[in-house]
């Protein structure tokens, strides 16, 4: 049922503003991520589910999707996007970065630094260097 409003609600905006609402979504889930190597904060899942809405209706509408990357180097460090508005090839299908992410990496990142430890005995901890979920050079996830 809460899909369905959302699709009537989505179906009612310009390209424009959906385009905004897709970055902004994607670019807020990117900043949680770009802090990925703490754990996933309070209300992670209620981000991914967000921005899959607005990854959808983007895609339903023709557009090439990013890949979370570009959303955490915008959301996470301020890049500007590349590649807004650029409609998909008529035999292309479209790529759902927030399934990929969903499917192969929500539950799996596991933190680079130890909180429990760190706040048990004070002990400082750093994380220079962490890998980052990425779904840039996925093609296919039919």
């Amino acid at each position: 049922m809460i899909e369905r409003i959302f699709q009537f609600f989505a179906s009612l905006l310009s390209d424009k503003t959906l385009q905004k609402r897709y970055v902004h979504a994607g670019s807020i889930f990117g900043y949680a991520v770009s802090y990925i190597y703490m754990g996933e904060c309070v209300g992670f899942k209620k981000l991914l589910r967000r921005w899959t809405r607005w990854e959808k209706e983007y895609a339903r509408r023709g557009y090439r999707t990013l890949p979370l990357d570009a959303f955490v180097d915008c959301g996470g460090r301020g890049t500007p996007l590349n590649g807004l508005g650029i409609r998909r090839e008529a035999d292309e299908n479209p790529i759902f970065h927030a399934k990929i992410y969903r499917q192969r990496f929500l539950g799996r990142v596991k933190p680079a630094i130890d909180l429990a430890r760190m706040m048990d005995t004070g002990e400082p901890q750093f994380a220079e260097h962490y890998p980052l979920p990425s779904t840039e050079n996925f093609k296919d996830n039919s």
